[in-house]
């Protein structure tokens, strides 16, 4: 019997990093992935990092990274050939990741239905900067425009300081990351729709459209509705208003320590010995804490720096306060931790030998996930191009899954409309998540259709319901919070009381009737309720059982507690940590939370497609910390080549100069630039009016520029200070120069590119009116698209659930809620 995604066939198209990283998730989990390389190979094998600095194309970290568990052929794609070769390849294909831009799509015949006439289930992802409809859709972009065109940027002040320099980004291309991961949650999502629905809509498939811009718009968390509820911009000059939440320093290294909750507060004062001034009222809540940051930190810090860092980072976690270590990749190769959640895996490279390698953002019991094979030489496939999705129509046909490549068309296009229904129309979720991560991952199942009902607590009501985002002008309550609004919408809520008797038995019998169940509490918090997933497999064998937690549920550190922000410098994705006197870089945006979220629901989907397939249910035991080190693979590899870290770069790129935000006219405006080839920089010196610059020694080719960096920003900057940072976009976009304003929330919320795309909800709310939330992160071409239903009322369908899915009659509820097992 086929085991995880084996048996589906994807084609990868393209290169660098957003594209590869998609095709490795489902190459990672058994999927067979043939990678089309153009003849001079995938850019990323020029990029490095390479062992001692010597280029090897061969050898290339990123590359390595990238692209283990695939098959690599060489096609021309500007000739016949290569063309009638693609055809043959894109046939027998299930999925079809690329991410090429559009214009390079039209040039290249990169064509949904090109490809649907020859597979009509076929399911393509096309990833793009700022997709494919839109005003913006020919613009140039890279991983830095996409970053700071999603105001991702906003939050992180450069180490040294934010007075007079630009906001800056996180090491590494992870907006492109992003795109890649939620570009295969809708991708998945798809084929098991079509797997599924059957009768006259077998046989269509889907495309998907991915734009970097928006999937990195879409997970703000509470930035977003900071501006659009209460009109506060979260910014890096005081990138939170509650504390503590920060870097402090130590004898020997960092702790972030962060404490949402007062008791984590109060133990953590008696922990660095009850002081005095911790009991000022000025010092009495997290908000009154982070109006007073300033002298918070420096009389906090008077503290830690009596401690050496790993000792207070578990003295904190013994006393349940969320701290954590900064580590650099090197670190993590020897973590007790990692290593006894199997989590450090091994490439075996015929070129670049063994080396140590991230494992899965999560651990299964069935381990699908594996490296069995490593990244390919050059083409080393090609003379098996006839086989290598073996024979016959592809694994629609071939599979035993019922999907057939029927005679269509492009696929059928009936039902809703014309279109046809969201791939998971009739699956149904118990959601026992609260906070971000595990609500987040819920929210995009929702999104593709399924029905989230998720259980609350009016004991103890979700955070995000009181976290302080509430509408301008409007009293505080539980129904307001536009943190929980945000990730909320399109679920049903039932309030039940989970340490009730009768509470329980219902949430037991609504896990007879789901496909999934979801929760993300501390470790065994769950199994004390009585709903572990032990416990919830033996209720529903064919379940798929989802739990998210800081460290996962086995392992030394099993009961460490973390949240998004606390992961990132654990997982060695903060560079430079203090050298020369720089501090570390603070993550504002909770990042690990969001991306632990979409993780997770790649997680759920691969095993609702397997057990489609072959049925069964499943387990999957999520953590953050792993799930971030997951993305943090340029540093992970640069270690594990035997290189020296990475030093802070900032916006700046290892390879490619310029590369950065320069500013322009205005009060703290600026543009991100970043060019990537020779064309580009021809490009750069025509906007400028520059023929001088173009033949100038120090920057005639990238090597060369990269030398001289500091010069060339120097001039650039002189060039773009002297008009608005719309002015030199435009000018920069004209010749094919990535570009693009840095861009705040305020500003994002009123983007015209988005609203082009449908990218926003606004759907009224019976409590907070029509407010403005972000909403699905990519678009679909045969079913519908947006945002179905706004975030229900605390417990507003546990009537309507009780009655439609456990037939309770209005006799029994009322006793329940007499009882108060329910609300």
């Amino acid at each position: 019997m086929a085991k995880g995604l084996e048996g589906i066939r994807v084609l990868e198209l393209g290169g660098g990093v957003s594209a590869p990283y998609a095709a490795k998730l489902l190459g990672d989990m058994g999927a067979t992935v043939v990678k089309v390389e153009p003849p001079g190979g995938d850019p990323s094998r020029q990029r490095g990092p390479f062992r001692n600095g010597k280029p090897d194309p061969e050898a290339s970290g990123l590359f390595l990274a990238l692209n283990a568990n695939k098959r690599s052929v060489v096609l021309d794609l500007d000739t016949e050939q290569g063309q009638g070769q693609l055809d043959t390849l894109a046939a027998q294909a299930d999925i079809l990741v690329h991410n090429f831009r559009p214009q390079e799509m039209a040039a290249k015949r990169i064509d949904y239905e090109r490809f649907a006439a020859l597979q009509p289930a076929l399911v393509m992802v096309s990833i793009t900067p700022f997709g494919l409809t839109g005003p913006r859709k020919d613009w140039a972009g890279t991983e830095l425009t996409g970053f700071h065109a999603s105001a991702s940027g906003w939050v992180f002040a450069d180490p040294e300081g934010a007075a007079g320099r630009p906001p800056v980004k996180f090491f590494g291309h992870q907006a492109d990351i992003q795109a890649g991961i939620y570009g295969i949650v809708a991708a998945l999502g798809a084929y098991y729709g079509a797997a599924r629905h059957g009768g006259e809509e077998q046989g269509h498939g889907e495309h998907i459209d991915v734009s970097v811009h928006q999937v990195n718009s879409s997970f703000h968390g509470p930035n977003f509705v900071e501006w659009t509820y209460a009109g506060r911009i979260i910014n890096r000059f005081k990138p939170r208003l509650f504390a503590p939440a920060a870097y402090y320093k130590c004898k020997e290294g960092y702790l972030f320590i962060v404490c949402p909750e007062e008791d984590q507060w109060a133990r953590l004062v008696t922990l660095l010995g009850d002081p005095a001034w911790a009991k000022e009222e000025r010092f009495k809540t997290g908000w009154d804490r982070g109006a007073h940051l300033e002298d918070l930190n420096a009389k906090l810090e008077a503290l830690t720096t009596q401690w050496d860092a790993e000792e207070l980072y578990h003295a904190c976690q013994a006393n349940h306060i969320c701290a954590t270590r900064l580590y650099e990749p090197g670190d993590l190769f020897d973590q007790e931790h990692l290593k006894a959640r199997g989590f450090i895996q091994e490439q075996n490279h015929p070129v670049a030998g063994k080396l140590p390698m991230p494992g899965a953002p999560f651990k299964m019991k069935d381990a699908w996930w594996r490296i069995q094979s490593p990244a390919p030489l050059l083409g080393e496939a090609n003379g098996e191009l006839a086989g290598l999705f073996g024979n016959g129509n592809g694994a629609n046909g071939s599979a035993g899954n019922g999907r057939a490549a029927g005679a269509n068309g492009n696929g059928a296009r009936k039902g809703n409309g014309g279109r046809l229904p969201l791939p998971l129309e009739g699956v149904k979720v118990l959601d026992m998540t609260w906070y971000w991560a595990g609500p987040h991952c819920t929210e995009l199942l929702a999104h593709l259709g399924a029905d989230v009902i998720k259980i609350e607590s009016a004991k103890r009501p979700d955070f995000t319901r009181r976290f302080n985002i509430f509408p301008k002008g409007m009293e505080a309550g539980l129904n307001r919070g536009g943190f929980f609004n945000e990730y909320g919408q399109s679920k049903r809520s039932i309030a039940v009381d989970i340490k009730h008797p009768d509470g329980v038995a219902l949430i037991k019998e609504l896990a007879k009737e789901c496909d999934i169940a979801a929760s993300n509490f501390s470790t065994g918090v769950m199994d004390r309720f009585g709903l572990g997933a032990d416990e919830l497999l033996r209720i529903n064998p064919e379940m798929i059982v989802l739990t998210v937690s800081g460290f996962g549920q086995s392992g030394p550190l099993k009961n460490y507690i973390a949240y998004g922000p606390t992961v990132v410098p654990l997982a060695g994705i903060i560079a430079n940590p203090d050298r020369d006197g720089v501090p570390p870089l603070y993550a504002a945006n909770g990042y690990g939370d969001p991306h632990a979220g979409v993780c997770s629901a790649y997680g759920v989907l691969a095993a609702l497609v397997a057990r489609l397939r072959n049925g069964g249910g499943q387990y999957i035991d999520a953590s953050l910390w792993e799930s971030m080190i997951s993305n943090g693979f340029e540093g992970w590899i640069n270690a594990a080549l035997g290189n020296a870290p990475y030093p802070y770069m900032g916006n700046r790129d290892p390879v490619y100069a310029p590369h950065n935000c320069f500013p322009s006219t205005g009060d703290d405006k600026w543009v991100a630039i970043a060019v990537t080839s020779d064309a580009e920089w021809q490009g750069l010196c025509r906007a400028m009016g520059n023929a001088a610059l173009r033949d100038d020694p120090r920057f005639r080719t990238a090597e060369a520029r990269k030398a001289n960096e500091a010069a060339l920003e120097e001039l650039l900057s002189a060039w773009t200070r002297e008009q608005s940072r719309e002015e030199a976009t435009r000018r920069l976009q004209a010749e094919g120069v990535p570009a693009h304003p840095v861009l705040d929330t305020a500003e994002l919320a009123d983007d015209d590119h988005l609203e082009a795309r449908g990218f926003f909800s606004r759907i009224p709310h019976p409590e907070v009116g029509t407010q403005q939330h972000t909403g699905i992160p990519w678009l679909l071409h045969n079913a519908p698209n947006g945002v179905r239903e706004r975030a229900p009322l605390l417990g507003e369908h546990t009537d309507q659930v009780l009655q439609e899915r456990l037939r309770r009659d209005p006799a029994e509820i009322a006793r329940l809620r007499a009882a108060a097992a329910i609300w």
